[in-house]
């Protein structure tokens, strides 16, 4: 009979911490409520003491009014100093920086390559052309085929 009452009075307690009407919690699923419950307080308990560890960092930077990036980059660098975080934030700035240099230099042989593939194009399609009587432009017959689907030419010469 004590089990009974205990379960009542659990499930009881439950409805009321939970804002739960005691006819929505199955007396099967108690237990199961008890122990998250348990674990719930548990994990408040080490936020808690986690939380009374950790101190906050305060910066007493006195810029003023409408202070530039630039001397508030330089003031939380002096202040990182003063609160030894200083090396997290130079390493990430010089990796930042290492970043930003690689694809510089990436972007720049790229473009190179870009280019000197451009002007070998540009050198073999101008060998094709022969300039006419009046001054036009065109490619002789025998540089060029038509495509089977009549939508383009081939260059005969096959360099590319």
């Amino acid at each position: 009979m004590e089990k009974h009452t205990n379960l009542a009075a659990e499930r009881h307690r439950l409805a009321l911490r939970f804002n739960l009407s005691e006819s929505a919690i199955e007396p099967e699923i108690v237990p199961l409520m008890l122990a998250v419950e348990k674990s719930v307080d548990k994990i408040e308990q080490a936020a808690a003491k986690v939380n009374e560890t950790i101190k906050p960092v305060t910066y007493n930077n006195h810029y003023g009014h409408n202070a530039s990036a630039w001397t508030i980059w330089w003031g939380n660098l002096s202040t990182g100093i003063g609160q030894n975080i200083v090396a997290v934030s130079l390493i990430f700035s010089a990796f930042l920086l290492c970043c930003l240099a690689a694809f510089m230099i990436k972007d720049a042989m790229t473009d190179q390559e870009k280019i000197e593939l451009a002007e070998k194009r540009w050198n073999y399609i101008n060998r094709q052309f022969v300039r006419g009587e009046n001054g036009n432009f065109y490619i002789p017959k025998e540089k060029y085929q038509v495509t089977p689907d009549k939508k383009g030419i081939r260059l005969t010469d096959k360099e590319f």
